[in-house]
């Protein structure tokens, strides 16, 4: 998908209008945050439907931003379990599952942890999630279950 976080007005005026005052100035910068292009979703959805498949969610990836960031946006620990800004995109996507893929480097090897989510009213639902062994194997996932 597009990230039209820094060029489509209507994303930029929620960025700015609703979602920095409610998640912390570190979103009014344009490079914090991504937005699908909403065309290429649908034509995401058009294209899996035409292969007989359904599109049923996300997945994007958190770094270990709270200890290589700059300095003023290290207040927040991520992981592989959403925070409060992923929590109000999966409820403003619908998506039935989001998948949110942590990515940390220690000692020059990456170590990778994947959870996925379902949209709740009030707070997400953790998935039970299974990486298929190859993908799991070529990027050693740390603390996924074998199929």
């Amino acid at each position: 998908m597009q990230n039209v976080r820094d060029r489509d007005e209507s994303v930029m005026a929620e960025f700015e209008e609703i979602i920095a005052p409610q998640f912390g100035e570190v979103y009014r910068n344009p490079g914090r945050g991504f937005w699908s292009d909403d065309k290429g979703v649908f034509q995401a959805i058009r294209r899996q439907s035409a292969k007989g498949l359904d599109l049923l969610g996300s997945i994007h990836s958190h770094p270990n931003w709270h200890e290589i960031g700059p300095p003023h946006e290290r207040f927040q620990k991520l992981s592989e379990n959403p925070t409060r800004m992923d929590e109000y995109l999966f409820r403003q996507s619908s998506w039935p599952v989001n998948v949110i893929w942590y990515i940390r480097a220690i000692d020059g090897l990456l170590e990778h942890r994947a959870a996925g989510w379902r949209p709740g009213p009030e707070q997400c639902e953790r998935l039970d999630i299974h990486i298929p062994s190859a993908i799991r194997d070529e990027f050693s996932f740390a603390g996924l279950p074998k199929e």
